[in-house]
Order: C-alpha cells, then structure tokens, then sequence
C-alpha cells in the first residue's frame, strides 16, 4: 500500500497536479451516516478566503453527493491518475448514487482521515470543511448565452467555499 504525505498548499499548486479542468477532473467525496457518495467535478480551484486557504466547487443541486458534502459539512478531492481512471470516470458521470453503491461498482476502495472519506486510489487527496455554501442564482448570471447552454434543467450549481483541513500526496 502506498502512504500518503502531508504538505502544504503553496509546495504544490503552482504548477502542480492540482487544477480543475476537463482534463483535470477530481472526485469529491462525503458521507451520510454510514453511507459514502462520491462525483465527477471539474469546476471549482483554489485560493485564499478569510485569510484561510480554501477551495471552492460547484455542485449540482440534485446531486445525492451535494446532500451528503451539506449534512456532513466535510468532503474530500480525491485527484486519480487520469489515464488509468477515464473509465471510472466515464462510470461515475454516468450512474446516480442514488440508484447503487457507485464506489463499490467502480472498485474504488474508501478511506478516512479525520473521519472525512476519501478515495484510496487517488494520487492526492484534498481534505476540506465547508465553511460556505449557496446556491447559484441564474439571474446572477450575466451572459445569457451561459444560461441557456449550462442550466437546460432544473439542475443549478451550488457554489462552496471550504476550508483546506489537510492535503495529503503520495
């Protein structure tokens, strides 16, 4: 088994591994009494708020994983190598926690830190405390072009400010 590292934010974001992107996707994950959800993101980043190193996401509103990030106030961002998991991520898009235990279907295995869930298989791990949630308003939005190209259903994003607990590399 591999063991993770702990280090400090500014050792590796710049130019580092840790961007959100298309091609630089992440899955956030967080639990709900016993049960554990993780998805696909790729919007959000990293920056200072606060005076706290934060990083900041975007989750759909339907989202069973949104639910559980809200009642438990914790998640994590587990970065997997993108090569080797781009059918897992194919997977995960593609399924609702909802329906079935995704994880165990992707034969990703789940750990903890700090009781915050998070996936083994992961390269580096981002353990984070939400410290600030709201949900999107589209008449915020100024180009209506982004309207009508990103929010088709009822699915606005929920905007989150977390607090960065530990980052943890392999």
């Amino acid at each position: 088994m591999r063991c993770f590292q702990p280090v400090k934010l500014d050792e590796i974001i710049k130019d580092g591994p840790m961007k959100l992107s298309k091609e630089n996707w992440v899955l956030v994950t967080s639990k709900k009494g016993d049960k554990v959800n993780t998805r696909v993101v790729t919007n959000g980043g990293f920056g200072m708020m606060w005076d706290r190193e934060c990083v900041f996401i975007f989750l759909r509103e339907p989202s069973l994983t949104r639910e559980f990030v809200d009642e438990a106030g914790t998640f994590s961002l587990s970065f997997l190598n993108h090569k080797q998991y781009k059918g897992t991520k194919r997977y995960l898009q593609a399924v609702s926690g909802r329906d079935e235990d995704k994880i165990k279907a992707a034969k990703l295995t789940v750990g903890y830190d700090e009781d915050i869930p998070y996936i083994e298989e992961a390269d580096n791990v981002v353990l984070c405390k939400t410290l600030f949630s709201e949900r999107m308003d589209r008449d915020g939005i100024i180009p209506d072009e982004i309207v009508k190209e990103y929010y088709k259903k009822d699915d606005d994003h929920v905007f989150y400010i977390a607090e960065i607990k530990k980052i943890l590399i392999r």
